[in-house]
């Protein structure tokens, strides 16, 4: 299972590696430091927040369907629960918005990993979007106030708001992500609305630290569990959530998203039966290696029969190209390359392959699943593993309350440095 590191292609690197190594060592260190984002201490100063166990942090009325809920998220899917808020919390999130359009704080947004640096060319048939100003309150579990009222309306927006927190903590013990409980974390929560003829790219909602360049391991928490709440017309046609799944894939057997911590970057496509997740281990350490005198390694391995099977030799990640390139590069090589066969070489897939969707092409191995927008209803997914897009808007209006339910960083493991 192990692979030795010859001494001569390390000296080679070394020089080259030697920022990398400075710039995570500073972010093992600011992970140890308290952060403060946006003004919160990292902290939690929520009352709330508990252990994955905890019963008081649960929701009393259970309104999801937990098993169905864990089933899907666990296994690469859309989960989908119509009817989560009620006609009057629809209408006092739309009346929130609409004061937010007439304030001209709606505004057009592409994604976050597309033309970057580049003209988007905004128009008016592009989704706007805004941060939802009553979140850091929500979160902190402070009672809300809609403008100026301290009546109905700002006892509806509190219940949303109590309804929602309430779901965090459930998705965080029945998914056994306990560090989703932490309020000061930066979970992330805004209004989008998409009118006729807007629609969103095909893109990941995370991705492994290691592929973020150096940033990726300074901030404290990841986004972990995607949701939304459809606020649409009642007569929307269009604005579809189109998901890739893995068709072969058994959630019984493993996970998707991350293991012990090493999120995951791919699949290891067996046969027309069989599907594993892949994860990178970016702080791995070869046998007769003293881990505090060098850089750490990164390493591809699946899980069989309940132990980690590596199916790449380790490497030294130089950041200076994107994963994607560099394991499309080792793909296209003569042999195995960086993997540990050939065979395995052409098994494997990553999650985010550019080269596939921008053919227009559906993940290999996959099926297409479309969620529609249906008015009040509730949709999450894992963050890691879902390439999703959504689909033109036909008719009607598509306004929605999403964003994503942040966990821990993967810590730096002791006595690295």
């Amino acid at each position: 299972r192990h692979y030795g590191i010859h001494t001569a292609t390390y000296n080679t690197l070394h020089t080259s590696i030697l920022f990398t190594k400075m710039v995570r060592f500073f972010a093992a260190f600011l992970c140890i430091i308290p952060i403060a984002h946006h003004g919160s201490a990292f902290s939690s100063p929520d009352n709330r927040t508990c252990s994955s166990v905890s019963q008081e942090c649960r929701s009393k009325s259970l309104v999801v369907d937990v098993e169905k809920m864990k089933e899907y998220v666990l296994s690469g899917r859309v989960y989908q629960h119509e009817n989560f808020l009620n006609e009057e919390e629809i209408q006092i999130l739309l009346d929130d918005i609409d004061r937010l359009t007439r304030e001209k704080k709606m505004l057009p947004s592409g994604l976050s990993n597309a033309n970057k640096g580049g003209n988007q060319q905004f128009g008016e048939s592009d989704r706007t979007t805004c941060p939802v100003p009553w979140w850091v309150d929500s979160l902190q579990g402070n009672m809300l106030t809609f403008g100026t009222d301290g009546g109905e309306d700002s006892a509806l927006l509190n219940r949303v708001s109590i309804k929602i927190q309430d779901l965090r903590h459930d998705v965080a013990s029945v998914l056994k992500r306990p560090t989703m409980n932490e309020a000061a974390y930066e979970h992330e929560c805004y209004y989008s609305r998409s009118t006729v003829g807007a629609s969103l790219k095909r893109h990941m909602d995370e991705r492994h630290e290691e592929t973020k360049g150096p940033r990726g391991w300074i901030l404290p928490s990841r986004r972990s569990v995607s949701w939304l709440i459809y606020l649409s017309d009642a007569n929307i046609q269009g604005g579809e959530l189109r998901s890739f799944v893995k068709k072969n894939f058994d959630s019984n057997q493993l996970e998707v998203g991350s293991h012990s911590g090493n999120l995951q970057v791919g699949w290891l496509d067996f046969d027309d039966s069989s599907t594993l997740p892949v994860y990178l281990n970016s702080w791995y350490t070869p046998p007769g290696i003293i881990s505090n005198n060098v850089e750490p390694f990164c390493i591809l391995y699946t899980i069989i029969d309940g132990e980690e099977q590596f199916i790449s030799k380790p490497w030294i990640n130089s950041m200076d190209t994107s994963f994607a390139e560099f394991i499309n590069a080792q793909k296209l090589g003569e042999g195995p390359g960086l993997f540990t066969s050939t065979a395995i070489s052409k098994k494997f897939k990553l999650l985010e392959d550019r080269q596939i969707w921008d053919a227009g092409l559906a993940p290999p191995g996959s099926v297409v699943e479309d969620v529609s927008p249906k008015r009040g209803s509730l949709v999450m997914f894992d963050s890691v593993t879902v390439p999703h897009e959504v689909l033109a808007v036909k008719d009607g209006v598509r306004p929605a309350l999403a964003g994503w339910f942040h966990e821990q960083t993967q810590q730096i493991p002791e006595g690295l440095f």
